[in-house]
This record gives C-alpha cells, sequence and structure tokens, in this order.
C-alpha cells in the first residue's frame, strides 16, 4: 500500500524529493521505522531502470516523474518500495515499510543479487568507523545506543589483547559510545551496525548492506549521511568502469581471436595468505557469497594465485589474480557491478578489513 501522501506531483530531481519529505514528516507523520536503501547501478535512464526492475518481477504501480512507487508479490501478499532514480551519480533510494528481516531480503536483495546493474551500497566497516568518527566530532552529545562490531583473525588493525582471536561483538546501552572506543581499542575491532541518537532529534540505524532506518527526526539529516557514504563509495564504481574487456581479431584473415583484459585492483595492506586458498575458497562459496571457482592456478614459488570466479546468482563471471597484497579483477564481457561490489565486500569481509580500491 502506498505510505506517502503524493497525490499528483511529480518529482524530477532528488532535492525536490527530499524537500517533500521534510514537508510530510511535519504534515502527515512519514511511517516510524521507514527503511532507506541506497543503492548504486549502471543504468543511464529512468526507462532502463523501469525495464529491469519489470524484467526482475517488480509491478509499477506508479510513476511521478523519476519517483516510482513498486510493489513485489511474495506469500501472497504484495510489498511496497517508492524508489527514486537519481542520475547525477546513478545512486538510487528504495524506501520501504516493510520488514527488514523477511520481506526485504526476499524482494529487493533478490532483485539485487539477481540483476547485474545494481548493487547495494555496501559500507565498508574503514567507511563506517570513518562515519561514526565524524559524526562523533560533529556533535558532542551523540549517544550510540547499539552496535556490532567484528575483527577478522589476519587483520592489523592494532589491539591491546589476541590480536590474532577472530571476535563478533553485540552491545546495547545508553553508554555505547564509549563502549565502542574501548572495544576499538582494545579488542581491535570495526562496527558493522550502528544505531545512532543526535542531539538536533534523529535517531536512526545504518549497517553495512546499506540500509538506514530513521527511527525519529529529520530525513534531510539521513540523505546527508547517505551522500557522505556515497562520496567515499563512489571510487568503486568509476575503478570498475574504468575496467574492459574486448576481443580483438588477428592474423592474415583474422582468423583468431585475441581478448584483451583490463582489469580494476584492490590492494590488501593485511595481505592474503595463499597457504590459505583451502579457507578462501571454502568461504566465496558460502550461501551469503555464492560464488564458484573454476580454472584455479597456483604457483607457490612466486605467490602467485589466479582463477576464474563465477557468480551463481546471474551467471556472470570474471578473472581474479593475486601475489596476496593485490588483487586483480578482469572482466569477462559485460561488466556486472553488483557481483563485483559483492566481490569486493567478499574480500574486506573475510580477507582484509583494510582492502581498497587501487
Amino acid at each position: 500500500m502506498a505510505f506517502l501522501e503524493i497525490e499528483n506531483s511529480e518529482f524530477n530531481d532528488i532535492q525536490e524529493f527530499i524537500e517533500f519529505l521534510e514537508y510530510d514528516k511535519k504534515g502527515h507523520q512519514l511511517p516510524s521505522n521507514l527503511q532507506v536503501v541506497a543503492t548504486i547501478s549502471t543504468l543511464k535512464t529512468i526507462e532502463d531502470y523501469i525495464n529491469d526492475l519489470i524484467k526482475y518481477g517488480f509491478f509499477i504501480e506508479k510513476r511521478y516523474g523519476k519517483l516510482l512507487l513498486i510493489s513485489k508479490a511474495i506469500l501472497n501478499k504484495k510489498i511496497y518500495y517508492y524508489t527514486f532514480f537519481d542520475n547525477r551519480n546513478n545512486v538510487h533510494l528504495f524506501l520501504t515499510i516493510a520488514r527488514k528481516t523477511d520481506d526485504i531480503p526476499e524482494t529487493l536483495f533478490d532483485y539485487i543479487k539477481r540483476s547485474g546493474d545494481i548493487s547495494n551500497l555496501w559500507i565498508t566497516p574503514k567507511i563506517m568507523k570513518e562515519l561514526k568518527d565524524r559524526l562523533t566530532d560533529e556533535y558532542a552529545d551523540l549517544m550510540i545506543t547499539y552496535f556490532s562490531a567484528k575483527r577478522t583473525p589476519n587483520s592489523d588493525i592494532p589491539a591491546e589483547y589476541r590480536p590474532e582471536i577472530e571476535r563478533g561483538i553485540q552491545y546495547r546501552g545508553d553508554d555505547g559510545r564509549l563502549a565502542l572506543e574501548e572495544m576499538e581499542f582494545y579488542y581491535g575491532v570495526m562496527p558493522k551496525i550502528l544505531e545512532i541518537r543526535l542531539p538536533n532529534g534523529v535517531a536512526f540505524r545504518i549497517d553495512n548492506k546499506g540500509i538506514i532506518t530513521l527511527f525519529k527526526g529529520s530525513f534531510g539529516d539521513i540523505f546527508k549521511i547517505i551522500e557522505s557514504v556515497v562520496g567515499k563509495l563512489i571510487k568503486i564504481k568509476y575503478a570498475i568502469e574504468g575496467s574492459s574487456y574486448a576481443i580483438h581479431r588477428v592474423g592474415t584473415n583474422n582468423q583468431f581471436a585475441h581478448a584483451i583484459q583490463i582489469p580494476w585492483s584492490v590492494i590488501m595492506p593485511s595481505g592474503m595468505k595463499l597457504d590459505d586458498l583451502a579457507g578462501f575458497c571454502r568461504a566465496l562459496s558460502d550461501e551469503e557469497w555464492d560464488f564458484t571457482l573454476l580454472e584455479s592456478a597456483l604457483s607457490k614459488e612466486e605467490s602467485f594465485f589466479s582463477a576464474r570466479v563465477i557468480d551463481n546468482n546471474n551467471s556472470s563471471s570474471f578473472d581474479i589474480a593475486t601475489t596476496g597484497k593485490r588483487m586483480d579483477i578482469y572482466p569477462i564481457e559485460k561488466t556486472e557491478i553488483g557481483s563485483y561490489i559483492r566481490f569486493y565486500e567478499f574480500l574486506v569481509e573475510t580477507v582484509d578489513p583494510q582492502a581498497v580500491v587501487g
């Protein structure tokens, strides 16, 4: 069902929509626990976006310029979203009152996994920490009431106690800000989920999948946070778009095909341990990531590993090659941004939380 009082308005600029939501918050009260999901795509026009949504099972209920009311049926019920196509940077917002654990994975995340042209705006632990630190500097009375944090076993982030141990920590309390600082210092963890209360009345939850739950306060403040995260993540998209794949015909009669691949790269300061490739391959095939490795090759003398990676969600593929500190990702035919960003997420989550695009 529609949950915004839009009537016959049209929105062709994201700021127009944000201003409407600010007004709507005062005039009609936005739903509590509004879920905001930011995504990034390679789709160039609103028509391309609509066609992609329809292809993967969404129904266009109504169009308000670049804002769409869409739905998808699961278990004999419809799940509704408003989504805005922002062609400034190809970052598109989804707003919903659907349940985060049950409805969103079966509808929106299913679409994101299967479409190669869109990805959730995944937030690395490093960027999450930078966001937390920036807001803490900006708001002296900021409160963190819940956090989930993690440490990978091969992390080079300093830790006072047992730095070799993998850790996962969840904490709820009004002293969460101080508790997280202590956990960061003593146990070397980095945040994945934060629940924050700002002194201006804004209260929200943000997680590493790019889902923001607005509990209370101004939508404009939430959009500023999304914009700041986009500014840090957009270079991943640019790096991916800078890679390429082309077939050149060679020979006197052009009888031979020669593939030219230009990769994008991920720098891993902690390094990938090539003596634990079995663990790397097992983790990559886990249900959370759902990749398959083919045509792998390992040279221990040269500390070199290469393989072809298949995304089991959409059958896209790419080649990888690494000497431990750097992973080069080579496209095969069409570049699939969703598969690439999920693979980058895998590297950060399981290999090196400090990994950055090179």
